[in-house]
């Protein structure tokens, strides 16, 4: 049978000493110690108090030791919280006062005692009964952690108020998003994670293989297919927020697992979709930004001041370049987008040949807030054509500080139409488009029983909080990014 041996994973003088507080009797990890207060609470109701000031009050605080300053007879601890720090005074009267030579930086305590303020005037808690709440058997870095660490060892880099704020604000997004569509009359739905057909993007998926059906699976790339089924079913706005994968590239802006808000509203078209996505991201502002519609985002100020602009891709690219679009043959359209890095893996159409223009010479160019609208109808399969702009569709994708944030279309409702889309896209696989988008039978079939008017909007919630978060790097508002488990 095999044995766990400690020594293999912890500190061994962390240990010796979890040991030691056993065999006294003394239990390192009890089972509660509530404070009264938080760390920032304490600070605020008696930091205005003189010493002579400070009530003798019992006082319950916890925290995690950060500092530790042994003067021999008097010990002072510096303890954190998620809320911020104080420090415990601890001499020979404290009860519990031999429980020092047992603690290390990183152990959690509770403390039991009154404030005071010590010689040089720092408010503390005068510890009566001192607690070991937690002993930590993983020695703290001394000097702060790497940008690799950072990543790898997540538990200990959320210690950090940079990156542990910017979570709670990513957490804070969520909430917000949630609240908003809630009071606009949005059902919240849980959809399918495992699916036999992958599809709503795009993408390269992860694959699987559920044993019990003896069937290949997939991740979602999306939550698109579903919620359109659930609209079909009679729910006329509903929503997700969650997890998509996608098995492709790591960088600054990607990471294969990522969240998505995806909403769908009947009798609705792109237009609406438009009008939601500016309230949305500005009641984000209202709640995370105090109302600010101007932040900074990489070294430039954004303007989320609405009406937010407009443009097609071919203005935007005449706009950012010399190149006019319409001016261009087939032949010319792809040498241009080749040129700049482009691939056609499922062969060239004209309409691809502009979006990976686009994408090279305007796409990093949008700063403030802007929908690129009427896209080329090769784009995507599942966009309604546009009523009034031959060879175009109704879709736009928001661009915000050079990246995109969100995608949108009136969604596609004629199920030959669909299904003549699916059929293209399956050529365009078999070609060697690996993400190309796959025939959907049972999506074909839902909409054979009719789907209203409709539509739709994604956002990537990742992106949002890079931009209110004035973060580079996806990783920075991931609380747990993708690492490799082999370095």
């Amino acid at each position: 049978m095999s044995e766990f041996d400690p020594t293999d994973h912890f500190e061994s003088d962390r240990l010796a000493k979890r040991n030691s507080l056993r065999e006294r009797g003394i239990d390192p990890y009890p089972p509660s110690f509530e404070p009264d207060l938080s760390l920032a609470e304490f600070e605020d109701r008696f930091a205005d108090h003189e010493d002579d000031e400070l009530p003798d009050e019992r006082i319950q605080l916890a925290g995690r030791i950060r500092r530790f300053n042994d003067l021999g007879s008097v010990v002072f601890f510096g303890i954190e919280d998620e809320s911020g720090g104080g420090q415990l005074f601890i001499d020979e009267d404290t009860d519990g006062y031999d429980l020092v030579e047992d603690l290390h930086r990183g152990d959690i305590v509770g403390a039991v005692g009154a404030p005071m303020r010590t010689n040089r005037g720092e408010l503390s808690l005068g510890v009566k009964d001192l607690h070991v709440v937690t002993k930590a058997l993983n020695h703290p870095p001394s000097d702060g952690l790497n940008d690799e660490a950072r990543v790898r060892n997540r538990p200990v880099a959320m210690w950090d108020a940079d990156l542990h704020e910017t979570l709670r604000t990513r957490f804070e997004v969520i909430s917000a998003t949630r609240s908003f569509l809630e009071a606009r009359e949005f059902v919240e739905a849980d959809t399918t994670v495992l699916q036999n057909v992958y599809g709503g993007a795009n993408a390269t998926p992860f694959e699987t293989y559920c044993e019990a059906k003896d069937e290949q699976m997939y991740l979602r790339v999306a939550t698109e297919i579903d919620l359109k089924k659930l609209v079909v079913g009679g729910f006329e706005r509903v929503f997700e927020i969650g997890k998509v994968f996608r098995n492709e590239d790591i960088d600054t802006t990607h990471n294969p697992e990522f969240q998505m808000l995806e909403l769908y509203q009947a009798w609705a078209d792109y237009e609406d979709m438009m009008a939601i996505t500016e309230a949305l991201v500005c009641h984000l502002l209202d709640t995370v930004a105090d109302g600010a519609r101007r932040i900074e985002y990489n070294g430039e100020t954004l303007d989320f001041s609405r009406p937010w602009d407009r443009v097609t891709m071919t203005d935007a690219i005449a706009a950012h370049s010399d190149l006019m679009v319409e001016d261009l043959s087939d032949e010319e359209l792809r040498a241009e987008a080749e040129a700049r890095g482009a691939e056609f893996p499922g062969g060239f159409e004209r309409g691809l040949g502009i979006m990976e223009l686009f994408e090279a010479v305007a796409e990093s160019e949008l700063n403030d807030p802007t929908f690129v609208i009427d896209h080329p109808q090769e784009t995507t399969p599942l966009c309604k054509d546009h009523r009034s702009k031959e060879g175009r569709i109704e879709r736009f994708e928001l661009f915000v500080g050079g990246a995109e944030l969100a995608n949108s279309y009136t969604e596609l409702n004629d199920p030959v139409q669909q299904g003549e889309h699916f059929a293209a896209q399956l050529e365009r696989f078999e070609a060697g488009d690996d993400e190309a988008h796959q025939m959907d039978e049972a999506f074909l079939d839902a909409l054979g029983y009719g789907m209203p008017p409709t539509g739709g909007l994604g956002i990537g919630i990742d992106r949002l909080v890079m931009l209110l978060t004035d973060s580079q790097s996806i990783k920075d508002v991931l609380p747990f990014p993708m690492v490799s488990t082999t370095n």
